[in-house]
């Protein structure tokens, strides 16, 4: 009952972004209120805590506001639009956990030699990561253990991936942070600023090399030679490329934001995907429906992940509508323009280590500064620091599902995972998103 809850949420969502259907995003809302109320009971603990929390500071928030049934409604429309995201992008990830092609790019990269195994590690863990999330660092983990690798091999081939994952989050529109961010400053154009985004991933997986190196010389000893050569990677690439470019069409062709494209695009490809993986199979069509039965059981597994979205898009949106038009621009100290949005990855950072999801933190930031022209910043500039943020704050909370995953894989405390093997990487990252900011503050994206 729940996951056809979810499904109808995803379906009334695209007719109520594409379509401007009437009714359509209150439909969406309440689907998706009573998918997460029929899940609520299996949520782990902290989760159900710290979601619970969000719909209470929101509801809160909406009581205040001008109008509050207006301000209820648009935030629940949110949260289903987040929800709606987050489920498109299952769609995909299924049919990448099914791909034959990702396991051997896998065994591919964790095969390569001594010199180049980490960058190889971290590089193909960013690209899975678009498509697998964090079933990346699983797949890494799984291909290492395969091959035998000594312990402290497995530990730094794990934080290669582990750090390829949170860079992914600088940029990849194929990740809910697009969304979020887009959502949370939406006078900034997010197109733009994804090549810069990406520009900064690239430094920060080689910085993250240079930890690596740092800390022991070249990972991993002793594997066996690769038998596949690096064309079999532009199979994921021209994956990637395709959800993108149907992404960008719908976008276009509906006047819509990016993240509506993708929301739309992803289980299109998806399903295509897996045609593809059983177009010389016998009885294809009956293994597709297996296929989609598969992943509508799956949808009840989401639960974690699409309660953290949903109340967090939900309380940005009523925090928004209940403070003044100017958010908190007014109360805020007269400092220099600069240290705005400098002090973003420092928030995102502080506030994982609490244990506090970087789509909450956002979402506040976005209500609290509806213009950052007010303080004489750019829109882009604030949006750019809040994606380098995610990036760099992601890897130091340790309730996130990718240092769960790390910790498994290693045999470490979560903790461990992050606040010790990642604080150098974190330190460094840091330097190298403020002066990307800064960069971008100064001459690349100059202030309105």
């Amino acid at each position: 009952m729940s996951g056809w809850l979810f499904l109808l949420g995803w379906a009334a969502t695209l007719a109520d972004q594409l379509a401007g259907l009437r009714g359509a995003g209150a439909v969406a809302a309440v689907a998706v209120a009573l998918y997460l109320a029929l899940e609520a009971r299996r949520l782990r603990r902290a989760i159900l805590v710290v979601g619970g929390a969000l719909v209470l500071a929101g509801a809160a928030a909406a009581l205040a506001a001008p109008d509050p049934p207006a301000a209820l409604l648009a935030g629940a429309r949110r949260g289903a639009a987040y929800a709606a995201f987050f489920l498109a992008l299952g769609a995909l990830r299924d049919a990448a956990e099914h791909s034959r092609t990702v396991r051997r790019c896998g065994a591919h990269l964790v095969s390569q030699p001594a010199g180049r195994r980490y960058l190889a590690v971290t590089g193909g863990a960013h690209l899975f990561s678009m498509i697998l999330s964090y079933g990346a660092i699983d797949l890494i983990g799984a291909m290492v253990a395969r091959a035998n690798a000594a312990r402290d091999d497995v530990r730094r081939l794990l934080m290669g991936a582990y750090r390829g994952f949170a860079t992914m989050n600088c940029w990849s529109p194929l990740n809910i942070m697009t969304v979020v961010v887009g959502a949370a400053v939406p006078l900034a154009d997010m197109r733009p600023l994804m090549p810069i985004g990406f520009a900064a991933a690239v430094l920060l997986m080689g910085a993250g090399a240079l930890v690596d190196h740092l800390g022991g010389g070249p990972a991993g000893r002793g594997a066996p030679a690769p038998r596949e050569g690096w064309t079999i990677h532009l199979r994921i690439l021209a994956i990637v490329a395709l959800v993108m470019a149907v992404a960008e069409a719908v976008a276009t062709g509906f006047a819509v934001s990016l993240a509506t494209g993708v929301t739309a695009a992803v289980p299109v490809v998806g399903v295509a995907w897996t045609l593809g993986q059983l177009r010389r199979r016998r009885h294809a069509g009956a293994m597709l429906l297996r296929r989609l039965r598969g992943f509508h059981a799956r949808l009840p597994s989401f639960r974690g992940e699409a309660t953290l979205l949903a109340a967090s898009g939900f309380l940005g949106v009523t925090l928004g509508m209940a403070l003044p038009p100017g958010g908190l621009a007014g109360f805020m100290p007269q400092v220099p323009a600069l240290l705005v949005p400098l002090a973003v990855p420092l928030a995102l950072i502080a506030t994982s280590l609490l244990g506090l999801n970087p789509i909450a933190v956002v979402a506040i930031i976005g209500a609290a500064i509806p213009n950052p022209a007010a303080l004489g910043v750019a829109p882009g500039v604030l949006a750019l620091s809040c994606m380098l943020g995610w990036g760099v704050g992601v890897g130091m909370t340790p309730f996130s599902a990718s240092a769960l995953a790390t910790a498994r894989w290693t045999g470490a405390d979560p903790w461990r995972v992050t606040a010790d093997w990642n604080r150098a990487f974190t330190l460094a990252g840091l330097s190298i998103a403020w002066a990307v900011i800064a960069l971008a503050h100064l001459a690349l994206i100059p202030p309105a």
